[in-house]
Formats: C-alpha cells, sequence, structure tokens
C-alpha cells in the first residue's frame, strides 16, 4: 500500500482515496444504469480532494474487493397506462329555407365526404331529398375526425341517429308512443286555404300536406277563390307524459279529403296497398298522382305563359316563348315534376344555370334562371317532386322567376295544356278491400251545410 502513496501527500491523493472514488463512481454508474440513463465518464466527476488526516485514517480500512460490493437492484415501477383522451368536435344548426344538409354542414367546414357517408348511412331509414326548413342536425366527429354520431331531429315525432359501433355506423330512427284520434275539419275559403284551416287552430303542415295531395289536380297558388270549402279527415296525435297526461302535438296523416270549387270538386282517400305502401286514390279507385306535377314550385304568380309571339323583356323584340315563367323569391324550391334522369346541368346561355331532366314516353323538362342546384350527377335517377334548384336571376333575366319547359320528343309542349297519364289505380284483385275502406272515410267526411267553419274530434 505504503509503495503507491505519493511523496506529497499534502497535493495527491491517497490510495484509499483512489479506492473510494472508485467505488463512488462505480456506483454512480450502476445507479446510472438503474434508472435507465447512461453513465457518467469518470472524467467529468467531480474529484474533491481530502485532508491529510482524514487520508491517514483511511489507511486503516481494509479495503473491500469491487466484485464483492452488494449492488442493491430495485424494480423499476410498471408503466402508467392512460387511457386515450375522448375527442368530440360538433357541429350542430337547422336547416335555412332552400337549405340542404350540404349547405348547411358546409357553412361550419364539415368536409363533403363526411356529408356523403351520413346521407348514405342513414338511406335505410330516411332519405334527405326531403328534408325541409326547420329540421336540426347535431354532428360529434371523434379525434380521428370520423363520424361519431349523428342526430336529425324532424319533429317531437320524428327523429333519426346514426351510432359509430367499431368501424361501423348504425342507422336508428326513433318514434315515441302517441295516442291517435281521427277528427274532421271543414270549413270555407274566404282569403287562402292556409288561413282558413290556420283559423281552425290547425298549423299551416296540415294545410301544406292538404295541398299536397291535390297538387296534381289544383294549382293552390292561383286557383283557390273565396267559398271553396275544403273537408279533411284526419289524425289528431297526443304525447302522453310520465304522469299520464295527454298533449295535442298536431295533426297527423290525412286519410280522406275533400276540396270543392265553384268548376270542380275533388275527393281523395288514403288506402294502403301493402304495408308502408300507401297513397291518395279517387273513389272510383284511380290514383291522384298523376306523371307529371301541375307546377314544379311554390310560386306567387305567373309572369309570363306559353306563347309564340312574346315581347321579349331584355332583347326588346317579339320572340316566342315556348315554356312558362313562374315568379317567386330567390332560393325557392325547385322540383322535378316528374320521375327521371339528369342529362344537362349547367350554363345554357339566356336560360343561366340551367337543369334539365328526360322522362318517360319522350319527355323532357328544363329549369332555367336558377341560382344554384344541389350535387347532381349526369344520369342521376331523380324522382318526382325531388328538389333538384333553386330560382334565381341568371343569365337574360330582369327578376328572380322559374323558366319552365316541357318538350314530346323533341317539341315543345304547353305545360298548362298537358293532361299527364295518372299513376297505377288499385288492382282489380284489392278493389273490394278498398271499396270497404273508401265507404266507411266517406261516410266520416261527409259534408254538411257550412255556413261557419267547424272543427270537431270524432
Amino acid at each position: 500500500m505504503r509503495s503507491w502513496k505519493a511523496a506529497r501527500p499534502t497535493n495527491v491523493l491517497g490510495a484509499a482515496s483512489w479506492g473510494s472514488l472508485a467505488l463512488a463512481a462505480l456506483c454512480s454508474a450502476v445507479a446510472a444504469y438503474q434508472l435507465g440513463s447512461q453513465p457518467a465518464h469518470f472524467a467529468s466527476a467531480s474529484v474533491v480532494p481530502l485532508a491529510l488526516e482524514a487520508e491517514r485514517a483511511s489507511e486503516a480500512i481494509v479495503p473491500v474487493p469491487v466484485e464483492t460490493l452488494p449492488i442493491l437492484v430495485t424494480a423499476s415501477p410498471e408503466p402508467v397506462s392512460y387511457a386515450p383522451v375522448k375527442v368530440r368536435v360538433y357541429s350542430e344548426g337547422q336547416l335555412r329555407r332552400g337549405e340542404t344538409l350540404a349547405l348547411a354542414l358546409d357553412r361550419q367546414d364539415v368536409a363533403p365526404q363526411l356529408v356523403h357517408e351520413i346521407a348514405t348511412s342513414l338511406r335505410p331509414v330516411f332519405d334527405f331529398r326531403y328534408a325541409r326548413a326547420g329540421d336540426h342536425y347535431r354532428l360529434a366527429q371523434d379525434e380521428l375526425g370520423r363520424i361519431a354520431e349523428f342526430d336529425y331531429v324532424r319533429s317531437e315525432f320524428e327523429r333519426y341517429a346514426l351510432r359509430r359501433e367499431g368501424e361501423k355506423l348504425v342507422a336508428e330512427r326513433y318514434e315515441p308512443a302517441v295516442h291517435v284520434e281521427r277528427a274532421r275539419l271543414a270549413g270555407v275559403v274566404t282569403k287562402s286555404l292556409y288561413d282558413a284551416i290556420q283559423g281552425l287552430g290547425e298549423s299551416g303542415d296540415l294545410a301544406h300536406d292538404f295541398a299536397e295531395i291535390f297538387a296534381w289536380d289544383v294549382d293552390f297558388s292561383r286557383s283557390v277563390h273565396p267559398g271553396d270549402e275544403f273537408h279533411i279527415l284526419y289524425e289528431r296525435r297526443y304525447l302522453r307524459s310520465d304522469e299520464g297526461r295527454e298533449r295535442y302535438v298536431g295533426a297527423g296523416r290525412i286519410l280522406a279529403a275533400r276540396y270543392a270549387s265553384a268548376s270542380a270538386e275533388h275527393s281523395a282517400i288514403y288506402y294502403e296497398l301493402g304495408e308502408g305502401r300507401g297513397g291518395y286514390y279517387r273513389p272510383d279507385g284511380s290514383a291522384v298522382e298523376r306523371k307529371f306535377l301541375q307546377a314544379p314550385l311554390t310560386y306567387r304568380r305567373i309572369s309570363s305563359t306559353f306563347s309564340t309571339g312574346r315581347l321579349h323583356p331584355v332583347l326588346g323584340r317579339r320572340r316566342p316563348h315556348l315554356g312558362i315563367d313562374y315568379a317567386a323569391p330567390t332560393g325557392t324550391q325547385v322540383w322535378s315534376v316528374g320521375d327521371g334522369r339528369v342529362v344537362f346541368r349547367g350554363w345554357l346561355g339566356g336560360l343561366g344555370k340551367t337543369v334539365k331532366i328526360r322522362h318517360e314516353n319522350g319527355f323532357e323538362s328544363w329549369y332555367g334562371h336558377l341560382s344554384r342546384y344541389p350535387s347532381l350527377a349526369l344520369g342521376q335517377k331523380v324522382r318526382q317532386k325531388q328538389v333538384i334548384g333553386y330560382v334565381g336571376s341568371t343569365g337574360l333575366s330582369t327578376g328572380p322567376h322559374l323558366h319552365f319547359v316541357l318538350k314530346k320528343s323533341g317539341r315543345h309542349v304547353n305545360p298548362s295544356q298537358l293532361h299527364a297519364a295518372p299513376a297505377a289505380p288499385i288492382p282489380r284483385r284489392q278493389m273490394q278491400q278498398f271499396a270497404a275502406a273508401r265507404d266507411q272515410l266517406l261516410q266520416a267526411l261527409e259534408p254538411r251545410a257550412l255556413r261557419v267553419v267547424t272543427n270537431e274530434a270524432l
């Protein structure tokens, strides 16, 4: 031991000191390894000189071989697992007048592919072609940007939802328990059908549904006159609270209807050919629906009729006007007058933004001066009364209106003089059942002398 002790002890560390430093360095390296870090190089360690007396005292200590020193090993703690934070991004609102779900969600920067996924996934329970202003929606996206939940509420009775289950979206329809009663509503028009029905305490929805039934026979935008009578047999819906109280929440399905004017009388009965396959039929069993609607929109007035020599308001010269101009506010929905396929969508000269639809039996309908149209692809199938555009004033136009053209085998047809073929009648094998249902419903609808309006529950 003395042989390697330095001659100048005041400046050089003794053997025990070096042994202590070596032992400390080793322990430090072992501790660093246990903690998962890299051991420090000896050159970077802090060397603290010992006083001579301390050095001499340490000579009496018998050094222990390094390899025999016990090493304390502590088990590293188990890694803590944290559940991933579920992020939800919500987009909610309601459809505005003339707006589709795609347009509403586009305002909130929702990707078009998500809108397509919503429409496709909900199609088994709801068709967004029948979406309307006021419908409420709420979309929740997860941390990956996928659809987590989607709720679509049309009324207290009609709500649809999508829920994610793994990689799938499951569509559901929710319907509350509703108590239904039959009621009869009858009255005389003084100003309009809507005013008369609302004057009886019912909502405009019932007036709208009534007008929809006779849309192929009566143009309720301009053919309603004071003194016309209406009779409606319909369902009144009540929600029952947990305490057993009932609250009237609106009109349901119309079961039978009659509209009588000075020139004609129209009657219709609701009848189901099979489960979920209901429609309206006349008392003789013929279908109320026709191949083409009377008009492709709800309009204020006809600003120009079908003519072979009209003075053009923009060009200032006489030229044929082989269509009908319907004046209506910008953004009013425009419907396809019948089932068919889209054969054109784009700019068409003086007609501006235009959609063309080809129907069966050589018919083709044109819709011009549109402000915009939904996402329609060439060749896409459309159904009668599906929204195919919105009223505008594009092209050669002096104000918002729809220019509607109807052609038959390439030749222009006056839409107001067209008597479209009706849809399929009641099958002969079901006529006896239909007759029994018809007689019962018409008896409940039997008109009475109407000096005042009536609203009576049956």
